[in-house]
């Protein structure tokens, strides 16, 4: 048994087949097929995904301590014998080597930390929802009750936390994703919900959607009024009124159509007039794997368009018949447009 296996009871046949998944998802050589094949194993049973998560972590604890080690190493001075050959050397910091084992387990620890916080095509969870309070899977939509009379009704790729102090429910934050919350009239105060650099604030009474996707967040209001907090500016929107910030600007209030802000509700998506790169990547949030358009020209058509999300896996055949598109399947949900 090897010094990896003997920690922590990581012998185990499931730890065995967990190490085996992260050397192949970390390898630079992993194919769609692998992450389909590695979703799959990791959702047959909590147990699994618990062992993948526990080999995740004891590597990364790995590379913390290779590191630690090419540290000590790099600030050890230079042996007498070598300093008396090379005169004049003594006094400059020799370059910093790190042993081939730290190398390569800082890498490992590396390249699993940013599959996880990142991972390609989002065909698994990031870590980040593995650990959120709340997430819906791609497709998935979901209601919960945030706090006594706010409800939250939680889009596709939604991932959410509570926001709590000493016991006491304070909020939520929108960590990614997209929600609709609704506050009852009755409401003893008003409810917070962070995202991104800013948070809202909604009395009782109130509805809005908050979208916050790649850090960049649109707040539109629903009923009654909702009020957004931005670097210690206060902004108030009616319904009908959308803002939209990230984090390093925020945009003038427009007004907009709240039947589209509404529309994944009714599980219908609507476009008006816009890119088909911009639809694709909006759908692209719906259904497994990726369209991904290779043809410039195509991706700036602009489309009107509204789709139910039971049509999604007929949508590279409408373009296709909309514009003439060549449509190239690949395994793993992968599909060409050019």
């Amino acid at each position: 048994m090897s010094n990896l296996d003997s920690i922590a009871g990581h012998g185990s046949a499931l730890h065995r087949e967990a190490r085996d998944w992260l050397l192949c998802l970390t390898s630079g050589q992993a194919t769609a097929r692998d992450a389909s094949a590695f979703k799959q194993w990791c959702g047959q049973s909590r147990a699994h995904a618990q062992a993948f998560a526990e080999t995740r972590l004891l590597w990364e604890n790995l590379g913390t301590a290779a590191r630690a080690v090419s540290q000590r190493e790099s600030a050890q001075p230079m042996p007498a014998a070598q300093a008396d050959e090379e005169p004049g050397r003594a006094a400059v910091a020799a370059p910093a080597r790190m042993g081939r084992r730290a190398f390569l387990g800082a890498a490992v620890a590396a390249s699993a930390a940013c599959l996880m916080l990142r991972p390609p095509l989002r065909m698994w969870p990031a870590w980040s929802d593995w650990t959120a309070d709340y997430r819906t899977e791609t497709g998935e939509q979901r209601q919960i009750q945030a706090a006594p009379g706010v409800v939250v009704e939680m889009n596709t790729q939604t991932t959410i936390n509570r926001l709590t102090s000493r016991g006491q429910q304070l909020g939520i934050e929108l960590v990614s994703g997209e929600v609709q919350v609704q506050t009852a009239g009755q409401l003893a105060e008003q409810f917070t919900l962070l995202a991104g650099a800013g948070h809202v604030r909604m009395p009782p009474g109130a509805q809005c959607n908050i979208r916050c996707i790649d850090k960049q967040v649109e707040v539109t209001g629903l009923a009654g009024h909702t009020e957004l907090v931005y670097r210690g500016n206060n902004v108030t929107l009616q319904a009908g009124e959308r803002i939209s910030y990230s984090d390093r600007a925020i945009e003038p209030v427009m007004s907009v159509n709240t039947e589209s802000a509404m529309a994944w509700r009714r599980r219908v998506l609507i476009f008006d007039n816009q890119p088909l790169s911009e639809v694709v990547s909006e759908i692209n949030r719906y259904r497994p794997g990726k369209i991904v358009i290779t043809n410039a020209t195509l991706a700036s058509r602009k489309v009107p368009a509204r789709f139910s999300l039971n049509q999604l896996a007929d949508v590279a055949t409408l373009v296709h018949d909309a514009f003439g598109a060549s449509v190239t399947s690949l395994p793993g949900g992968i599909v060409l447009l050019s």
